[in-house]
């Protein structure tokens, strides 16, 4: 762990202050509303439910929709406000309660936040602070957070941090054949989250771009879910899932951007992340948008994943029920993963519509359009299908 430690403080030690640059001054806001809509469309299958200890079907669809506005309040402050909503119906929760009512079977969660940021135009600098909340059938969460970041060498280099807090509370809903047993155990329903990132971009050249970034996650309260069932070797009984209090996690990224052409660009994402329950993972991204004439991009990508298992997991049956910790959710199993897709642009220079609007004094515009769509498999068993629509706004004064 001391190395991830290390990692961060290199991170933090590079915003150290430089040599003051009188003649380089921050780009203010735009005075430009942007809004994006955005849906997409998830259908997956599998089986190794981890509501049914392992085994059994992970069929799941989910229909999200997302709105994101940005409002500039001058050219120093901004606000930013995202809602959304995602309708989902999972097969595996039926089973919760053993028949198909369940009333976890479908769901709708609501979720939101709000941004608000100054900049500091002469010192290069952005203060940001910010809260949010997200409420579902059983589970309810608040969170704020802060932010800062400074950009020198001509907008050329930038480094910033992010903190981030996050106060959930569950529903304790068991498996309907351990809630009397379960009845008088003292599970606390709240959890708390501490993030804390860090991260340095820089413009080598106008054909290279790079972007390191660190993040320590700190947990504790109620880290498994309680109608998790998982089945043991020397007994018939089920019990539920029963993780740590606390968990440390450690990401680490490295994304690169390169120009070979003015119509290509080559963009790599790397990431590590380690974390005390044991598992070690590796990702790696590639997407290569090329632009076709004036107004339409392609967006071919792939994205390869691979992961140990946590300490604590165990396929179906296979648990010793004198263990003090357990669980068979396959999202912490030993495992491979890929997804390939492709995405269109569709963004004309001057938009593909516009409305007058407030007597003529201002413009909305139809920005820009992109659809995206992905195959994701994992070694598991489990395959999913997902495809998403952003259509982008602009409000503009003439």
């Amino acid at each position: 762990m001391k190395k991830h430690l290390c990692y961060l403080v290199l991170l933090i030690g590079m915003a150290q202050p430089l040599a003051a640059q009188s003649d380089y001054r921050m780009k203010g806001n735009t005075d430009e509303v942007d809004a994006n809509f955005l849906f997409g469309y998830y259908n997956q299958d599998g089986n190794n439910a981890a509501v049914t200890g392992g085994i059994g079907t992970e069929a799941l669809q989910d229909y999200a929709s997302l709105l994101v506005v940005n409002v500039p309040l001058d050219s120093v402050q901004a606000l930013s406000i995202n809602l959304g909503a995602d309708f989902y119906s999972s097969a595996s929760t039926d089973n919760i309660d053993n028949f198909v009512s369940s009333a976890s079977s479908q769901d709708l969660r609501t979720y939101g936040t709000v941004g608000y940021t100054r900049k500091n135009l002469g010192r290069g600098e952005t203060f940001g602070v910010g809260a949010g909340f997200s409420t579902e059938y059983d589970y309810s969460s608040v969170s704020g957070r802060v932010s800062y970041a400074k950009e020198w060498n001509e907008g050329n280099s930038e480094l910033s941090a992010n903190a981030q807090a996050f106060f959930d509370q569950w529903s304790l809903i068991y498996p309907i054949e351990l809630r009397t047993s379960l009845r008088n155990q003292a599970l606390s329903p709240g959890r708390r989250s501490y993030n804390l990132q860090v991260a340095f971009s820089q413009v080598v050249n106008k054909r290279l771009q790079f972007l390191l970034s660190g993040e320590a996650i700190y947990m504790d309260g109620l880290l498994s879910t309680p109608f998790h069932r998982v089945y043991f070797v020397n007994q018939t009984a089920p019990d539920i899932e029963r993780l740590p209090s606390t968990r440390l996690k450690i990401p680490l990224g490295l994304r690169v951007n390169y120009f070979p052409f003015d119509n290509f660009i080559i963009r790599t994402n790397y990431r590590y992340y380690w974390d005390d329950f044991g598992v070690l993972a590796h990702t790696f991204e590639l997407e290569t948008p090329i632009k076709l004439g004036t107004t339409f991009t392609l967006y071919p990508f792939y994205r390869y994943h691979t992961q140990t298992a946590a300490d604590y997991f165990a396929p179906y049956a296979t648990h010793q029920s004198a263990e003090e910790f357990y669980t068979s959710d396959y999202d912490l199993s030993a495992l491979n993963s890929q997804k390939f897709g492709l995405g269109i642009g569709y963004a004309p220079l001057y938009g593909i519509g516009r409305m007058n609007l407030a007597a003529g004094k201002r413009m909305l515009i139809l920005d820009k359009i992109m659809l995206r769509s992905a195959y994701y498999t994992r070694s598991t068993g489990l395959t999913a299908f997902l495809m998403s629509i952003d259509v982008s706004f602009k409000l503009k004064r003439k």
